[in-house]
């Protein structure tokens, strides 16, 4: 059976609210990351040839990884 007392789940926590750094921090995050999977999609256009497609490609790679990387090395740093 399960535990009976949930109300440790419940408890506040200790950290405090989420800071206007943590959240800037995210939506950046989450507009590079999404955007550059965009970006790399256009990076498939047979029509631009094929030099402007890999520089296309790569910047939408290089946005990605920026984007996911953001949340995961900034944040830890600065302690949010």
């Amino acid at each position: 059976m399960a535990n009976e007392n949930n109300e440790a789940l419940f408890i506040e926590s200790s950290r405090g609210a989420v800071s206007a750094v943590t959240v800037v921090v995210f939506v950046l995050s989450l507009v590079l990351s999404m955007g550059g999977i965009v970006l790399m999609s256009y990076g498939f256009n047979p029509t631009l040839g094929a030099f402007t497609e890999l520089w296309i490609f790569v910047a939408g790679l290089v946005a990605s990884v920026v984007g996911f990387m953001l949340p995961f090395t900034i944040l830890p740093a600065i302690g949010k």
